[in-house]
Parts: C-alpha cells; sequence; structure tokens
C-alpha cells in the first residue's frame, strides 16, 4: 500500500507543476465514473482475474494521463488508472535529455483460485457393513472396503464386505474418503507488483548504456491445501492455507554497441520470503497388518514415520511448506551482423539457487540446512537471406543442471524383529543418500525456414529436436522430436487465413517406472477377478512385500505422440469491423508397457470487434472447450 500512496503523491505534484518547467507545458485529462459486474456463478468462469470488481455491483473508476514532451528534452509521462479500491495500475515515465530515462508502474489486482470439493473421491467407495449385515454411514471413523476371508464368488465374481476382524483382508480401493474442511471458502490471491527500470547513457560514453531494474511482487490470501493420511484408510483432506509471499529483484547491467558487434551483460539478484502461517494437519493412526490393527510395533513390511499418535504425546504435524530461497544470475549475450541479413547471437547464462530446508525433530533429519541447484546454459543462433524469399535460421542450446545430493536419516515407528529383514530388529534411524531428478544434460538443436509464395502468402517450416540425459538412472533418457509447418494467405482483399500443424514424437518421456499393475510372480498374470481365483492376494504380515513390491506398469502423464492442427480466418469488411473465426484440433497418446491413454481436444472459438465510434469499442468473443480422454487406469483401480 505505501507504493500506491507513492504515486498517488507523483500524480498530485505531477497535476500541479508549473508549466515553466517544460517547454511545451503539460497536458493531460482526467476521467471519473463508475462500473459494474454482475456475477451468476462461480467467479472462476467469468471473473478469474479480477480487474472490474470484487462484488456484484458498481464499483467507482477513474483514469487521469498527464504528460509533457519539450523542445529542451525534457519529458514525462504518468498515466494511472483505479477500479474500486483495490485493482490498481500507475505507470511513470521520465526522460532527461535521453541521458537519463526512468520506467516505474505499479499494478495490483485479484486472482480467483479454484476450491476442490473433493466428493468425487467417494464413487469408488463401497459403504461398510456394520453388525448383522446394516449398512453405516461413510466417515473417516469407518473404515470400508474389507473382503470377509471365503465371502468371494468366482461364478458371479462378487465378494461380500464385512467389517475390521482378524479374518477379513482390507483392499485399498474401496478405503478412500475425501473431507473439504472449509466448504464455504472463497480461495483468491491478491497479487501487488511495483517495477521500475533505468537506463543510463553518459556523453562521454554514448556507445554504452548502463541499465538497472528493481521489482517487488507481492503475493497475500488464501489458497486450498490438500493432505492425506496412509497406511490407513487413504483420508484426503482439504483445507486453508495463508499465503504471504515476497520477491524481490535487484538487476544491474550493460549494453554496448561497437560496430558491427552488440554486447549485453545483466547481473540479477533474487530474494523470496514466504511469511505466512505454516499449515498443519491431523494425521489418522495408522493400521498395521496385525491383529488390532492399530499396534505401531507390529510387524510391517512399510514402516511409518507419524501418525496420529506421536512419541511423546498426540500432536499435529506441518505440511505444504514453502521454504525461502535467493538467486542469483548472469547472463551475457552478443550479436555479430555480418550484413544487413546475416547475424549471429550467442548467450550464456549461469545461474544459481538456495533454499532452506529443515528436518522435523523425531521423524526425520537432512544433512545440512538448504540445498543448492546450479545452471549453465549456452545458446548460439544463425539467421541469414538466402534468396530474397527465403530466410532460415538454425540455432542450438546446450543447458546443464546439477543439484545437491542430500543424506535423509528417518526414525520410524516400531524397532521390533521383521521377517523381511532376515528376523532382525529394524534399527532406530536408517541413513539413506538420495540423488536429484533435476541434475541433468539437455540439448536442443533447430532449424526454421520462412519462404514468401507469392505478395500474399507465407509458407514457414520448423524442426526441433531435443534430448534430455538425466543423472538418475532411474529414468530414461527423454528424446523429442517436433516438426511444423504454417501457412498464411489473403484470400480476398478484406479476408486473411491461417493454418498449421505440429507433430511431436517423445521417447521415454519422464515417468514412474512400475508405479501400479501387480503382476503375480508364480502365474505372470495381473490381479484381477478373471486370472485369479482368489483375489486376496498379499494377505499375512508383509503386504508390502507380497503385493506393492511385484508392481510392474509404469504410468505417465506426458504424450509419446502429439498432432495439432490450428486454422483461422479474419474478415474485415470495414474499418471499425472484423470478425475471426478459429478452430483447434489436439491429439495426445501415450502407449505404455501394459496399458494406454488417449486425450483429444476440440476449440472452436468466434470473436467480433465493432467500433461505432472513435471512443467507443465493442467486443463479443465465444470458446468453446471439448475434451475426451480414456485410460485404462481411473481411481477404482487405486490400489494397483
Amino acid at each position: 500500500m505505501r507504493h500506491t500512496k507513492w504515486l498517488l503523491a507523483t500524480l498530485l505534484i505531477a497535476l500541479w507543476l508549473p508549466a515553466s518547467a517544460f517547454a511545451t507545458g503539460v497536458n493531460g485529462f482526467i476521467e471519473a465514473g463508475g462500473a459494474g459486474v454482475s456475477i451468476k456463478d462461480s467467479q472462476l468462469k467469468v471473473n478469474e482475474y479480477s480487474v472490474i470488481g470484487e462484488d456484484d455491483g458498481l464499483e467507482a473508476y477513474g483514469k487521469a494521463q498527464v504528460e509533457s514532451h519539450g523542445d529542451n528534452g525534457v519529458g514525462f509521462e504518468l498515466d494511472a488508472s483505479l477500479m474500486g479500491n483495490r485493482d490498481q495500475q500507475y505507470e511513470l515515465g521520465f526522460d532527461l535529455k535521453r541521458i537519463f530515462r526512468v520506467n516505474s508502474s505499479y499494478q495490483s489486482y485479484q486472482h480467483w483460485l479454484d476450491h476442490d470439493q473433493m466428493n468425487y473421491l467417494d464413487a469408488a467407495v463401497p459403504p461398510p457393513v456394520g453388525p448383522g449385515g446394516a449398512t453405516v454411514p461413510l466417515n473417516p471413523d469407518s473404515i470400508p472396503g474389507f473382503f470377509l476371508e471365503g465371502s468371494y464368488d468366482p461364478i458371479n465374481g462378487t465378494v461380500t464386505v464385512g467389517s475390521n476382524t482378524a479374518a477379513s483382508q482390507q483392499i485399498g480401493r474401496a478405503s478412500v474418503y475425501g473431507e473439504d474442511l472449509t466448504p464455504n471458502q472463497d480461495f483468491s490471491i491478491v497479487y501487488r507488483e511495483w517495477k521500475n527500470k533505468f537506463d543510463l547513457v553518459l556523453p562521454s560514453m554514448p556507445n554504452i548504456t548502463f541499465h538497472g531494474s528493481y521489482r517487488l511482487q507481492e503475493r497475500e490470501g488464501f489458497e486450498q491445501s490438500i493432505g492425506m493420511s496412509k497406511c490407513t484408510s487413504c483420508h484426503v483432506t482439504g483445507q486453508s492455507r495463508e499465503v504471504d509471499e515476497q520477491t524481490k529483484d535487484l538487476s544491474l547491467g550493460a549494453t554496448g554497441k561497437f560496430g558491427k558487434f552488440t554486447a549485453n551483460y545483466t547481473f540479477t539478484d533474487r530474494e523470496f520470503r514466504e511469511n505466512g502461517a505454516t499449515p498443519y494437519r491431523w494425521y489418522d493412526p495408522a493400521l498395521s497388518p496385525a491383529a488390532g490393527y492399530t499396534d505401531v510395533n507390529a510387524v510391517f513390511d512399510n514402516r511409518i514415520l507419524y501418525d496420529y499418535e506421536q512419541p511423546g504425546g498426540i500432536a499435529q504435524r506441518a505440511y505444504d511448506t514453502t521454504p525461502d530461497s535467493d538467486k542469483q544470475s548472469h547472463v551475457l549475450k552478443g550479436r555479430y551482423d555480418f550484413t544487413a541479413a546475416t547475424s549471429l547471437l550467442g548467450s550464456y547464462v549461469h545461474a544459481t539457487v538456495e533454499s532452506d530446508k529443515s528436518g522435523e525433530a523425531g521423524v526425520f533429519d537432512i544433512a545440512g540446512d538448504s540445498l543448492q541447484t546450479d545452471y549453465d546454459g549456452y545458446g548460439l543462433r544463425f539467421a541469414t537471406k538466402l534468396l530474397p524469399q527465403l530466410k532460415l535460421s538454425l540455432r542450438g542450446k546446450i543447458e546443464h543442471l546439477d543439484s545437491d545430493e542430500v543424506a535423509i536419516t528417518f526414525y520410524p515407528n516400531g524397532t521390533v524383529a521383521q521377517p523381511n529383514l532376515g528376523g532382525g530388529v529394524l534399527p532406530a534411524s536408517i541413513t539413506n543418500n538420495y540423488g536429484t531428478i533435476i541434475s541433468r544434460d539437455i540439448l536442443t538443436l533447430g532449424a526454421d525456414a520462412v519462404y514468401r509464395l507469392g505478395s500474399k502468402s507465407t509458407l514457414r517450416l520448423g524442426y526441433e529436436f531435443k534430448e534430455v540425459d538425466r543423472d538418475d538412472n532411474h529414468y530414461e533418457d527423454t528424446t523429442t522430436h517436433q516438426v511444423k509447418v504454417a501457412y498464411k494467405t489473403r484470400l480476398a482483399k478484406n479476408l486473411n487465413a491461417r493454418a498449421s500443424y505440429m507433430y511431436e514424437n517423445t521417447k521415454d518421456p519422464l515417468q514412474n517406472t512400475d508405479a501400479a499393475g501387480y503382476i503375480d510372480p508364480v502365474t505372470g498374470l495381473p490381479y484381477n477377478f478373471t486370472d485369479n481365483t482368489d483375489p486376496r492376494i498379499g494377505t499375512g504380515l508383509l503386504y508390502g512385500t507380497a503385493f506393492y513390491d511385484q508392481r510392474q506398469t509404469d504410468l505417465s502423464n506426458l504424450p509419446e505422440d502429439t498432432h495439432e492442427g490450428k486454422a483461422s480466418a479474419t474478415w474485415s469488411p470495414m474499418a471499425n469491423f472484423s470478425a475471426t473465426a478459429s478452430y483447434r484440433l489436439r491429439m495426445d497418446e501415450n502407449e505404455l508397457d501394459r496399458s494406454e491413454w488417449e486425450q483429444t481436444t476440440h476449440s472452436p472459438s468466434l470473436s467480433l470487434w465493432y467500433a461505432p465510434t472513435e471512443k467507443l469499442n465493442l467486443t463479443f468473443a465465444y470458446n468453446y472447450l471439448g475434451q475426451r480422454a480414456e485410460a485404462k487406469f481411473c481411481q477404482g483401480w487405486y490400489d494397483g
């Protein structure tokens, strides 16, 4: 708010500046009025980025502009726009004989966020059965989905759901419960951003421009935070999380022109701080395969770190925290113009990001209090005109990311003898060294061509090759080939048309290996009612070893093949009227090792623009999005 007051004060001073300070005086205007919005449904559908008003009804608004560009080389421009007491925008520019130039701007607006009610999670949950076969209400304390031993009917493919007894087998897919803890709360973030830039050209060095900038961004509000209890009924909850983030950027650099060669260097220091309250949640009691289902010291293949019952008492646990971080970057760019049509551009970027990390007493410890990631990027681009109607450009980039490895010490609950450890006792602490998926080398090569078929038509062709080599051997290298073609033409005097097609093939996109799909080690068959006469697999105390460790199906939400086509036409019969119609079709698919998925997107749109007078513009737009996805996996098959 202090930035708003400062800019308002600047506006008032500028309005009262004497005309003698500028050779041609001061010009400007002030406008005031009202604007309103009426919302009958969700804010997200019509007012996601609120720039008219926060609520239904009228809001006062004002606009002002002051400018002066004198013959003495001194000039300034000031624009201000206010919509209510929150949506504001100001911009101030000052020029002192082209030696010193300053631009300062401030903007404030509200972004409405989604609110997930999580009621769809109950779709695959059968109601639990109580004493005498009576159905009991579904809630976090009533855990459904137990198969009674001997209850499977292979002829009809049905089972009898029972209660939590020693003669039953729990299945994961029927034990999911979603609970929205803040069902009536609206989530939104208020953005405030203050940006300042300056350029300085000394008369003694006219070929060098010194430049700098300062940016302050603040994000305040509340967003929904999702958490889940595991090793029990999968209790998914949503609650409110405070957001109070601040990002500061300070940049300094210079640009120099030396004949045909131009060089630019910029250093940026960034500071990110999260000042919002730390969110906490309760975790449900963990269920052990042992009798009673609540003894955390019982034999359990997959150990737990914490639940509702903590050592030393019952406590909430912090979650969904955002660490503070600092970033420094160096950017060096150079350009050499061989001729007016041929040039070579090169760039080098080095950046270092350091984020704060901390463990949780009695749960886990992290070696060190920070993690550092380094980035180095080398880029090269060559552009030339081979023929009067043909332009060609070649580009390449090499990127290297290196992130710290980390050692984490865990303190699991329960240390009794474990059969999966050969009868040994689980140690009080376990230390693992973890690599990083961030560390990688990226190679990108591309070629683009623009060919003018005539005075009215242009053809564009493009190809890009990208290879991602990750240091973590758990993931395969990803290779991508992308081909683009676009055509633009003028069909008539007032009718323009554009069409494009893109095909992308990706080998081994980033995926989660062995994420699902239990495969019986004896039969080699997957877990389903057709191939297995008894679905109660994984019974006993080592459920993790007998079931989860046998998953062999990879999953990925990234496509292997993508086809995308776009077409649009613009008709402008008059200078004050135009109509644009467009259509977009995108088809994604991925053939995984034991399953496949595909997604098709259709998106037609129509927009009309009409200006009946010089000061009045009317715009009408219609957009449609139709998307269909087909996949073998769904929430109902959650347990593998």
